[in-house]
């Protein structure tokens, strides 16, 4: 481009420029009334009516509050866990098992809390087979159980509804004698076999010996008058003075955690009883008295017997 063109655009953006100016210039100067009369009007907003007082606000009354006593865990009544005061784990080897009470109270006795443990055993099972009667081609089990008073005699398909039990067969065998482990001599035994409706279970009786089942028992006496029981894991018994917990049965060696809980007192105390007569408990797979027939014989049935 020439210098003769550029000479007339020049001119044309700085007119521009300076009508711009002017335009803008004569804008303010024409708002002046405008802001003067804005400046002159009061700030504060008029109010019709008394001047405003702030109300205030009454008091929401609230009754005392206190913290609730805090709840014992699932593992028991003694595990209780507070904010500042946290309980004293210990844990026993001797019964593999954890307390909350601080080891001084741990203490190993014969009798504790006026107990005595009398014997330790397997719970035998629920129905036991202790002879036969009858023909070779017609011979009737004689059964008793610990839940009935009576001698129950039955054929094979017999339902024992009170026990949930049913006699499928029942037979005579030659075995291989109990107390002989050369297994060389032979003995005569009457066997039955049992279908169990609460597990689903076929169960073998030998009229030799009893079945056991793998649920420990523990024999106690509270107080040297009293009548012993027997007590499974978990089971909760009381006098006059305190509730009592079996929390652990252990059969070798012969051992049983009690736990005691009494008024006044913030945990349960913990005890492990230990055999009175350690000797007697040591025989604890021998009766005390010769009710199962040694070898299969006749059983002798009372006149309350159950054909």
């Amino acid at each position: 481009m020439s210098l003769a063109q550029r000479i007339p655009l020049e001119r044309f953006f700085l007119g521009a420029a300076v009508a711009s100016v002017a335009a803008s210039a004569a804008w303010w100067w024409l708002q002046q009334p405008l802001l003067r009369r804005v400046q002159a009007e009061p700030a504060a907003a008029a109010l019709p009516g008394a001047a405003y007082e702030p109300q205030s606000l009454a008091a929401t009354p609230r009754a005392p509050q206190a913290w609730s006593k805090p709840a014992a865990q699932s593992h028991g009544a003694g595990w209780v866990y507070e904010v500042f005061t946290p309980p004293v784990i210990y844990y026993h080897a001797a019964v593999r098992s954890f307390t909350v009470t601080p080891p001084m109270a741990m203490a190993e006795a014969k009798s504790a809390f006026g107990l005595e443990l009398l014997d330790v055993k397997l719970e035998p099972y629920r129905l036991q087979l202790v002879g036969y009667v009858g023909r070779p081609d017609d011979y009737i089990a004689a059964f008793v159980s610990p839940r009935l008073p009576e001698t129950l005699l039955a054929r094979a398909g017999r339902h024992f509804e009170e026990l949930g039990l049913t006699l499928e067969q029942f037979a005579l065998r030659k075995l291989p004698a109990v107390a002989d482990e050369s297994a060389a001599n032979l003995e005569l035994a009457a066997i039955a076999t049992l279908r169990d409706e609460r597990t689903g279970e076929r169960i073998t009786l030998d009229s030799r010996q009893r079945k056991l089942t793998a649920t420990p028992l523990a024999v106690l006496r509270l107080g040297s008058s009293a009548k012993p029981r027997e007590f499974r894991e978990g089971d909760i018994f009381q006098d006059q003075t305190a509730i009592y917990r079996i929390d652990r049965i252990q059969l070798d060696p012969p051992e049983v955690l009690v736990a005691r809980e009494a008024i006044g007192l913030p945990y349960p105390e913990t005890r492990v009883l230990k055999p009175v007569d350690p000797a007697k408990v040591a025989r604890r797979g021998a009766p005390s008295t010769p009710r199962f027939p040694t070898r299969a014989q006749p059983a002798v049935v009372s006149a309350e017997t159950k054909p």
